[in-house]
């Protein structure tokens, strides 16, 4: 475990590649390719994603991600992606497909990699909640399906809290030291599965309905279920409520025939932090109301419920 990485320099988010990033990607995708433009994605934390529209090539554009330090985590992180979208290329899981890997920062500075871009777009304001929920539920399940791999690392744990910290906040309520017990006792995982590591609604892209695309594998690798399920469920209650993360909960176990291992789950929640009420808004960029005042307390009241099913 480790902590997570502080949010990508603002200044950074604006710098656009240079000529020998440009030729980096021009030399992976053929010499007669041109970038005619380079557009940046909003929605990340900590690396700076560009849309790099394209003239002579198969392809109108495709993604380049590139983080604004060069270290372990970093190159880590661009390793365990290129491994991921390797993995699940022609699959069904609507992962990009890797084009080009620059892990060390060699080719283009930073630790980066180069993949297509993918039709659709980010849906925190469903026209059909109850069909969205199940589309994040069933897409899980199919990702979980996928062929562990020899090269595929554990999957990361980023701790935004300590103990410490963590018991103060639980202090106050009834159940505290049952979630603290329960989130304490997991050890192997108990059902172990291909991991997204950051499984949630900013990763997901749609188009008309439909669940087009799975992006943002950085932080993945061989995992418990309940991670992924936990993670998702707390970034769902957090927005949205705890109804609706339990209807995700519940739709993935009928759809996987399996019951997510509450120790897991409650692991995943409590790393809740002060910090949610800062970021969230930046990843939600408008698109839906957020009420950050509440997240502590929607929060509280899905672990509460989680609680009650360990029995």
């Amino acid at each position: 475990m480790a902590r997570r990485p502080p949010s990508r320099p603002s200044e950074f988010v604006g710098t656009s590649p240079d000529e020998r990033i440009l030729a980096w990607v021009c030399d992976a995708l053929g010499r007669e390719v041109r970038v005619a433009a380079t557009i940046p994605l909003t929605g990340g934390l900590s690396e700076a994603m560009f849309r790099l529209e394209l003239t002579g090539a198969d392809v109108a554009a495709v993604v380049l991600r590139r983080w604004p330090h060069d270290g372990d985590w970093e190159r880590d992180s661009v390793r365990r992606e290129a491994t991921a979208l390797g993995l699940l290329a022609g699959s069904g899981v609507g992962a990009p497909e890797l084009i080009a890997s620059d892990p060390a920062g060699e080719s283009t500075g930073r630790p980066a990699n180069l993949m297509t871009h993918l039709p659709g777009a980010g849906e925190l304001d469903p026209a059909d909640v109850a069909r969205w929920t199940g589309d994040l539920a069933d897409r899980l399940a199919l990702v979980h399906d996928q062929p562990r791999d020899p090269r595929q690392q554990t999957s990361p744990k980023w701790v935004d809290l300590d103990d410490g910290d963590r018991r103060a906040w639980l202090a106050g309520l009834p159940y505290g030291e049952e979630a603290l017990s329960l989130a304490g006792s997991v050890g192997a995982p108990v059902r172990e599965v291909f991991g997204h590591g950051d499984y949630q609604h900013f990763n997901l892209l749609w188009s008309r309905g439909r669940l087009t695309g799975v992006v943002d594998w950085t932080m993945s690798g061989v995992a418990d279920a309940g991670r992924d399920v936990g993670h998702c469920a707390l970034n769902l209650a957090v927005l949205y409520g705890p109804s609706r993360a339990w209807r995700f909960l519940e739709r993935y176990e009928a759809i996987t025939g399996t019951r997510v291992d509450r120790g897991w789950l409650i692991s995943e929640l409590l790393e809740f932090s002060p910090a949610w009420p800062e970021f969230i808004p930046r990843q939600v960029g408008g698109r839906t109301p957020v009420d950050g005042a509440g997240m502590r307390g929607r929060v509280e009241e899905l672990i509460s419920r989680v609680l009650r099913s360990a029995g």
